[in-house]
């Protein structure tokens, strides 16, 4: 799988290893608007739990459009 990154995502990510392995082994892959995929996973910071969500589009080549990371568990649906 080859994974490229816009501009926007480079900025907002912190460590392209997570989110590579966020898309290899998310813990949830959802449907996203405009055929794309959001793909969630568990990282780290400051000894505190965050839900990285990892917006693609594309099945060969992974185009990720931005990356998030969040406290807002609830709010997707998750509990760490």
């Amino acid at each position: 799988m080859e994974i490229s990154y816009t501009q926007h995502a480079l900025a907002r990510m912190i460590s392209q290893a997570e989110v590579e392995q966020t898309v290899a082994k998310p813990i949830r892959a959802i449907p996203a608007l405009h055929g794309r995929m959001e793909y969630q996973g568990w990282i780290e910071r400051l000894g505190q739990p965050q839900l990285l969500r990892v917006l693609t589009e594309g099945d060969l080549v992974i185009l990720v459009i931005t990356v998030i990371a969040t406290t807002k568990f609830e709010k997707y649906g998750v509990t760490p």
